[in-house]
């Protein structure tokens, strides 16, 4: 009965984890969730299925696992991107006076990058990623949040908004 629903609503699926995960990490998100729901109670399913709301039970399974970091799609997909990217812009804000000339024109090259796609966001969240990550002052969330009198919360989804858009134009 799975199959049967897959074969004639694959396209209509994939679109939807297209709007959900954007153009990079639509078919992953959609595979992922197929896999899941072929794991998943088949009598459940069938009745989803007969009920005609399998389309509903499966986006809202595509929406939990792309929007939750504690999710197994999380942990196998965007963690592992999210780290990598996370330790560049930390090694990439260090001053190493022991790098290589050819290390220090990669480093510049990346710094121009995120500069550039920097122009793109909102003005608060490239000004608060560039004052946490590019500032020389190396402050923390809470003495930022201190130094500029803007609640914590605030500035770290602001950084995680731009770390989230970083990762996803690499």
């Amino acid at each position: 009965m799975l199959d049967e629903y897959l074969n004639e609503n694959y396209f209509k699926l994939k679109d939807i984890a297209l709007n959900i995960a954007g153009s990079k990490e639509y078919e992953e998100l959609l595979h992922f969730v197929i896999e899941e729901l072929y794991k998943c109670d088949q009598i459940r399913l069938r009745e989803i299925i007969e009920k005609n709301q399998m389309t509903f039970y499966a986006v809202r399974v595509m929406m939990n696992q792309f929007h939750s970091n504690t999710s197994r799609y999380y942990y196998k997909y965007k963690k592992f991107y999210e780290y990598h990217t996370t330790q560049t812009i930390e090694c990439i804000s260090e001053d190493k006076s022991k790098s290589t000339k050819k290390q220090k024109e990669e480093i510049e090259v990346k710094l121009d990058w995120i500069e550039e796609k920097l122009k793109d966001l909102y003005w608060f969240d490239s000004e608060v990623f560039k004052l946490y990550y590019l500032g020389k002052e190396n402050f923390s969330l809470s003495e930022m949040a201190k130094a500029t009198k803007i609640n914590k919360n605030t500035l770290y989804k602001a950084i995680r908004n731009v770390k989230t858009y970083l990762i996803n134009e690499r």
